[in-house]
């Protein structure tokens, strides 16, 4: 069962595909620094995202720790 914080996550990510900011989850997974296979099981629902991967994911993306955590804001920071 994927927390709310994984759900939002995968949200961002997916939207990240939408607007064409990556290519792939792969690719998202490179450039994070993490295992690709790891980030499909995330996807998949079968594992929480780690604190270091929502770390690394705001630092690069800008992906919005408020919206993150509590679900109130943008889905990223300008």
């Amino acid at each position: 069962m994927n927390s709310i914080v994984t759900q939002r996550f995968i949200k961002c990510h997916n939207k990240l595909r939408e607007d064409n900011r990556i290519k792939s989850s792969r690719q998202f997974a490179l450039t994070l620094d993490y295992l690709p296979q790891s980030l499909s099981e995330i996807m998949k629902g079968r594992r929480d995202v780690t604190i270091e991967l929502l770390r690394k994911a705001i630092h690069k993306y800008k992906l919005n720790p408020i919206y993150l955590f509590t679900g109130e804001g943008p889905l990223f920071m300008s």
